[in-house]
């Protein structure tokens, strides 16, 4: 081989491992970008992370305690409210007695609508049940005394109305057709929706733990069977 043809061949060696060196260089930099945008987006998901559990904890802190659970049986199934028997005491204590006494067994959820549910009150079950039929006056006269015996509780306003909420029930005012102070009884509604502009308006003394699908199934014509009070 002649000197010629040997430099020939020496400056193509040397621009072939130019070019290894090259592709090299650009795989170390490709691999350097890659795990510097990795790091990035580690950083970003742990922050993310971070805030997200930080909020959540917030979340639990703020949101009222469950201190006992009311089981409902339904014809329709099982629903299990929490009750806030720390933020709402008095109205926790009023539903609480009246379980016990078994004020709502055998109970008709007279009003059931599209974002709400309704029960409590033997007087209007009475009158859903009979439907267009003239109800027995006697049996009127009953149920009006068995509501009419129930005092009332006050008012402990707070809590916001959403879906699964469970709240007391009010009378509005004949004039201003405005919820009256201090009324509450025993009838009490569980939300279907949000409503919060119910909330400057009505105690929510619990929620819906378990069993949001039996509410939105409840009909007319569904009862509350039994209800029981269960301590945590």
């Amino acid at each position: 081989m002649g000197k010629a043809q040997k430099l020939k061949q020496q400056r193509k060696e040397e621009q072939e491992k130019l070019k290894q060196e090259e592709k090299k260089k650009a795989w170390r930099r490709v691999f350097i970008v890659t795990a510097c945008i990795a790091a990035v987006a580690v950083t970003v998901g742990l922050i993310f992370l971070v805030n997200y559990m930080k909020k959540e904890e917030e979340k639990k802190e703020s949101e009222p305690k469950v201190t006992a659970e009311m089981v409902m049986e339904t014809t329709k199934g099982e629903i299990v409210v929490g009750l806030y028997g720390e933020d709402t005491p008095a109205t926790v204590q009023q539903i609480t007695n009246l379980v016990n006494q078994g004020f709502y067994d055998g109970l008709l959820w007279y009003r059931v609508e599209d974002f709400v549910v309704q029960i409590g009150s033997h007087y209007q079950a009475l009158l859903a049940e009979s439907q267009e039929a003239e109800p027995d006056e006697a049996a009127l006269q009953e149920a009006m005394m068995q509501d009419q015996g129930v005092g009332v509780v006050i008012d402990e306003i707070g809590i916001s109305n959403l879906r699964g909420a469970v709240g007391m029930a009010k009378p509005s005012d004949p004039e201003t057709q405005q919820p009256l102070e201090n009324s509450a009884t025993s009838e009490f509604y569980i939300l279907k929706e949000d409503a919060t502009g119910l909330d400057p308006y009505f105690t929510i003394f619990g929620k819906v733990l378990s069993g949001m699908d039996v509410v939105d199934s409840l009909e007319s014509t569904d009862v509350l069977l039994t209800v029981t009070i269960r301590e945590k």
